[in-house]
Order: structure tokens, then sequence, then C-alpha cells
């Protein structure tokens, strides 16, 4: 490759400690959006990794995550 050259490598999906893809980089999600998640509710459960998590959106608007 010509270190002058436009093109670039292709860049490997970013992983977590899990080696899971963390969704940054080039092949990134859309995002989503909170009420698509929390359905009219204002807390869900997320199963992760065989963890269960409960996202939550407290009185002033702000989302939190517990495990």
């Amino acid at each position: 490759m010509n270190p002058t050259s436009d093109e670039r490598p292709p860049e490997k999906p970013h992983r977590d400690a899990g080696g899971q893809p963390t969704g940054t980089g080039d092949h990134q999600l859309p995002p989503l959006d909170s009420r698509t998640l929390l359905e009219g509710s204002n807390e869900r459960l997320i199963l992760h990794q065989g963890e269960l998590y409960r996202l939550r959106q407290t009185r002033s608007g702000k989302l939190i995550l517990y495990k």
C-alpha cells in the first residue's frame, strides 16, 4: 500500500472484555429510541450475557442501568 494513498486497511470491530462486538466504529447500529426499549413503562429488565440488568427512567427523564 502506498503511504500517500487514501485507502485504509479494513478496521477490526471493537470488542468488549468478553470478546463481543461493542457496536462502535464503522459497523455501528442506528440508535434506538428509549421509548422503544421501555415500551411505555419506566423500567425494563435486560438479560445480558446471563446477567440480569434493570434499565430505569427517573422522574427527571434520565436513564439509569442497574445490575
